[in-house]
């Protein structure tokens, strides 16, 4: 690379001056979608400082505003993702931008591939693919202002449903119910949301020992399962720590939820919290058509509260979370940042607040019993 022609400056002034790479000053000035939007202002002070002036006002330095956000989903056929897309486009539209929802296929591969192609025309990213690695999404980050849905990674603006809360509330439900003994239902492999769900799971059931422990000793203090789960003395049927597994299923849909219902058939308990809703119903059906009743032999309690939670029979209890405020929050906090904000700013995740929609699939007690 030779100097700019109106000064003695080149790209190493540059990038000495800017604390990144030559490569990257080039990349900056040749192909500016490939470089975040901080590095870019970091390289057009630096190349102003030093002289080197006459690329860093061209229109090839700056990403070129499409008025495009894309809302990478990982399955843009679930109902879950249809909602925060909802979302989304209400807060977009609010700005003056459109969203664009590409479908990932839950794949990795697949959510590289799209991101290759979509990353070039778009001026943010609303990233709700999780079975990307870290690295890769912060690799994304550099390129394109990024803000991220339903997991957490570090320096990366995040907005997600308290799973972990939704998970204790759907424990100390079914144990109020006189389960004994759960199965998690988990999805797919690298799912953020699995892990904190299960790590939910397990600390309710330890705090519901505790719990019951202070019960036989007659205590009169209330104990803590989660941020907005208390268990008073004396409230609950049945206090005890239930025994507590998980099961993968093949897919996070409704053959899925089929599938893994041959699974726990193997080795039954006396309830399923389910990865979403669509494999709570596939679950169901199944126990239909095997002769085993909900929620008499099994209560179900699904995660999401779509619109299809009610169509079933029974209707669905379900983990709900504000999915268009979800969508809503990470678009406003993408235009933020495509305004100027730093990520830095935003780098705790935001977690929004669950309910359990108690309906007919996990009330196992009756109301006198």
């Amino acid at each position: 690379m030779t100097d700019s022609g109106d000064s003695k400056a080149t790209i190493y002034d540059v990038a000495k001056v800017a604390g990144v790479s030559p490569s990257t000053v080039s990349r900056a000035f040749s192909q500016p979608g490939r470089v975040s939007f901080s590095t870019a202002e970091k390289i057009r002070q630096a190349a102003l400082q030093v002289g080197y002036g006459r690329h860093v006002e061209t229109p090839a330095f700056q990403r070129q505003n499409t008025g495009i956000i894309a809302m990478v989903a990982a399955d843009a056929s679930n109902p879950f993702f249809l909602e925060i897309f909802r979302g989304a486009q209400h807060a977009a539209s609010t700005q003056g931008y459109t969203v664009a929802l590409v479908d990932a296929r839950e794949s990795a591969i697949k959510s590289r591939q799209v991101l290759d192609k979509i990353v070039p025309h778009a001026d943010g990213l609303l990233l709700a693919a999780s079975r990307m690695d870290s690295g890769e999404i912060q690799k994304v980050a550099r390129e394109i202002p990024t803000v991220l849905m339903s997991r957490e990674v570090q320096g990366i603006p995040s907005v997600m449903v308290d799973n972990y809360d939704g998970a204790a509330k759907a424990v100390v439900h079914l144990v109020d119910q006189g389960c004994k003994s759960i199965t998690y239902i988990a999805g797919p492999n690298k799912s953020w949301a699995d892990a904190t769900r299960w790590r939910g799971l397990v600390d309710a059931a330890s705090s519901l020992a505790v719990a019951a422990d202070a019960k036989r000793g007659a205590s009169t203090s209330a104990i803590s399962i989660s941020r907005s789960v208390t268990v008073q003395p004396g409230r609950m049927r049945h206090l005890l720590k239930p025994k507590v597994k998980t099961l993968s299923v093949e897919s996070p849909d409704f053959v899925g939820g089929r599938r893994a219902f041959e699974l726990w058939a193997k080795d039954p308990t006396d309830a399923v919290i389910c990865f979403n809703d669509l494999v709570a119903l596939g679950f169901m059906q199944q126990a239909r058509l095997s002769g085993v009743r909900v929620p008499q032999d099994v209560a179900v309690v699904g995660f999401d509260n779509t619109e299809i939670s009610v169509l079933s029979t029974p209707s669905l209890t379900t983990v709900a979370g504000p999915l268009r405020a979800v969508g809503r929050v990470a678009t406003a906090n993408l235009i933020a940042l495509l305004k100027g904000m730093k990520a830095p700013l935003m780098a705790k995740p935001r977690e929004l607040p669950t309910r359990l929609i108690v309906r007919e699939s996990s009330l196992k007690a009756s109301p006198d019993s």
